[in-house]
């Protein structure tokens, strides 16, 4: 009995323990499973994790530069494919250890246009029965520009010069006369060793001269006025040449030159009403701060619709722009960005300001503005205002009662906008028409004072990617690209550009003076990149070379300005668009 019990308890101890190793057996399994199952949602989170940290951006920083600087007027982002860069435009120009306000160097050069000993004097070489009529054209800075070569086409005609007739009949709708914008006898008395001038035609027998009409070529130089015109001349007695508009050859001996410096530079002068009105608009400027800018902006609709420019404004732009420029048949189609990577597109108000704070000048400058209609109007003269909130202009400093002798007539308007630009302490200009181009030769043959023209063909890559530099590269890139472009001595070789705009001939340097020991480090820089700045005027001579807005024979069809050699005569019978050659002159 004991026997068969004490086998039955070890049945069961053994069934027990098999029963307890099973179980064992089965606990460790679901625990393995569960393990298993942890571990495989703890490396799917750790792949979601890494995932995450490779696709995510990084975070944004913080803006140290609005939290520090509360006078930063603007500010633009843009995104690229791998990061964000910051344009931000301060409102300080900066401290770049040198003078805005003038040239270390002006004080070494000087104007001066005197006659040499061989120039002959009006009592010696003038006939007494040749008299010249010149009939100018366009707006005031072009007429002007006729009015110079009038002068010295009279001289080498050995003629008397009948006062000019100005244009009447332009775009500019004008009726004043020459005695209504200049001083008349001062022009004739300071003249009179030069070239005999007289304020209308004396009778014969009488009864009035018939003078012959006739119309010389673009660039006519000496031999081309001897061939042509003196023979009609010496026939007739009387001739008046008409459109009378660069029509002189550029390039002339220096005895011509000068005279063509003192009849521009001291000869014509405004009338003293004009002089007073400016010389009260340039004092109201002088209240307003110690140094001032005059910027001459041209970004009329017309201008735009001719240059074929684009500026971004969509189908609008181009619908308002290519409806005016329907206007003109002869157009070709145009191509925005070959015009604008060529450096043919006016820069536009923001990208002015833009330029002058990357120079140097902060938001406390005062700005004075020379313009006529801006297209988009406020719109897009808002960016400009930003940057320089001291925005002023003719009509904000002088009242209409002040104004009214002028403000009906075009050519007296240009006069006082041209005399505050003159007496400016920095001139800047959006454009390469004639107000500024006879505005830097004046101010470089008195004193060189400073006169910013824009590289626009650099210029306009850097605006293109400005979005994708910070605000110091920016800046720095501008200032680099301006060497050669800021009106000091010796930017351009002689000869070259515009005789109005580069009076080589009349600039004469100090004798006696080492310059390079007066230079400041900057001036030594900017000698250092002297190659540069040359390759740089002369890539804008190039363009000014080409037709394009700017360029009055392009305007009317007869060519780039350049030297016209003895055509026939069937050049002078080409059609004309008078109204868009008169429109763009200035």
């Amino acid at each position: 009995m004991k026997r068969k019990k004490r086998e039955r308890n070890n049945i069961l101890l053994h069934g027990s323990n098999d029963f307890f190793i099973g179980l064992n057996l089965i606990l460790c399994r679901k625990r393995h499973r569960v393990f298993s199952f942890i571990s495989a949602v703890s490396g799917c989170l750790l792949l979601l994790l890494f995932g995450f940290s490779i696709f995510s951006p990084p975070p944004t920083p913080t803006n140290h530069f609005l939290a520090h600087h509360s006078s930063v007027v603007k500010e633009r982002e843009a995104v690229d494919s791998n990061f964000d860069t910051v344009f931000q435009v301060p409102a300080s120009g900066g401290n770049f250890g040198r003078d805005l306000w003038s040239s270390s160097q002006s004080k070494f050069y000087y104007g001066c246009s005197n006659a040499s000993q061989k120039f002959q004097t009006a009592d010696v070489k003038t006939h007494p029965n040749r008299y010249l009529i010149i009939a100018t054209s366009g707006g005031l800075n072009q007429q002007r520009t006729g009015i110079i070569d009038a002068v010295v086409a009279a001289y080498i005609l050995n003629a008397t010069l009948v006062i000019p007739r100005l244009d009447q009949q332009s775009y500019w709708k004008d009726s004043s006369i020459f005695a209504e914008i200049f001083n008349v006898d001062w022009f004739i008395s300071y003249l009179e060793r030069d070239v005999e001038i007289i304020k209308e035609l004396p009778p014969k027998g009488g009864k009035a001269l018939i003078p012959r009409s006739m119309r010389v070529p673009r660039k006519c130089n000496p031999n081309c006025y001897q061939t042509r015109v003196l023979p009609v001349l010496n026939k007739n007695h009387v001739v008046e040449l008409t459109k009378f508009d660069y029509r002189l050859s550029n390039r002339l001996e220096t005895d011509l030159q000068k005279l063509r410096c003192r009849v521009n530079y001291h000869a014509l002068r405004f009338t003293d009403p004009i002089l007073e009105m400016g010389k009260l608009l340039v004092q109201r400027m002088r209240i307003k701060a110690k140094h001032f800018i005059a910027l001459h902006l041209r970004f009329e609709p017309d201008m735009l619709a001719f240059s074929g420019c684009y500026y971004g404004g969509g189908e609008q732009e181009r619908a308002e722009l290519g409806a005016i420029r329907k206007r003109w048949k002869n157009l070709h189609a145009s191509n925005p960005e070959k015009v604008r990577r060529h450096g043919r597109c006016p820069l536009t108000p923001e990208e002015i300001g833009l330029m002058l704070r990357a120079l140097g000048f902060g938001s406390d400058v005062h700005v004075y503005v020379a313009s006529g209609e801006v297209y988009g109007g406020e719109e897009t003269l808002a960016p400009l205002k930003a940057l320089f909130p001291n925005f002023h202009s003719k009509e904000t400093i002088a009242t209409k009662e002040e104004l009214a002798a002028f403000s009906s007539f075009s050519g007296r308007m240009a006069a006082l906008d041209y005399i505050v630009c003159d007496e400016s302490d920095v001139f800047v200009t959006n454009n390469n028409g004639n107000m500024a181009r006879m505005l830097a030769g004046r101010r470089r043959y008195f004193g060189h004072k400073p006169t910013i023209r824009p590289d626009a063909k650099k210029l306009y890559k850097l605006f293109l990617n400005q979005n994708n530099m910070t605000w110091e590269e920016f800046a720095s890139k501008v200032r680099t690209y301006q060497i050669g472009f800021m009106g000091e001595p010796k930017e351009v070789k002689p000869g070259r550009g515009e005789f109005h705009e580069n009076p080589d001939s009349c600039i004469c340097q100090a004798k006696g003076v080492e310059t390079i020991q007066n230079q400041t480090r900057e001036d030594q820089e900017n000698n250092n990149n002297k190659k540069d700045a040359v390759e740089m005027s002369d890539e804008q001579l190039s363009i000014e070379e080409d037709p394009d807005w700017t360029d009055i024979d392009y305007l009317d069809n007869a060519g780039g300005f350049k030297e016209l050699p003895n055509l026939d005569s069937s050049v002078l019978t080409k059609q004309e668009q008078p109204e868009v050659e008169e429109f763009f002159s200035d």
